[in-house]
């Protein structure tokens, strides 16, 4: 009985931290480009984080001539690096408070602007 209890307690652990990491923004668009986001590590914690953002053209497969830059309630702006040619940026920075930071993006393509905003955690319900 006693293991079955062990047992039941994991089960309820995992299926908990399970739904804590499955968590993630909904993609958002600019011009005929989808940006995703991504956290390592997942989800975001209090400290610095490494942000991932992935451009891909609606319809037409990842996006390479792209400028990104980022920053979070308690940085500046700094540029994403590219990560290859696949339309993935990076960067580190730090967060102070998860429910109520945010990811700010800056995107730039071809002489236009524009910014999006990513919530680091779900809201409340």
């Amino acid at each position: 009985m006693r293991l079955m209890g062990v047992y039941l307690l994991a089960l309820l652990m995992s299926a908990c931290s399970a739904d804590e990491q499955s968590w993630s923004p909904k993609p958002q668009s600019w011009q005929d480009i989808t940006i995703s986001m991504e956290t390592q590590p997942t989800p975001a914690r209090v400290g610095m984080n490494e942000f991932l953002l992935i451009a891909n053209h609606q319809q037409r497969g990842f996006v390479n001539d792209l400028l990104v830059e980022v920053h979070t309630e308690h940085s500046g702006w700094k540029q994403a690096m590219p990560d290859g040619a696949l339309g993935v940026f990076r960067r580190a920075l730090p967060v102070s408070d998860i429910e109520h930071d945010h990811l700010y993006v800056r995107l730039t393509r071809r002489g236009e602007q524009g910014e999006i905003i990513f919530a680091l955690a779900p809201p409340a319900h």
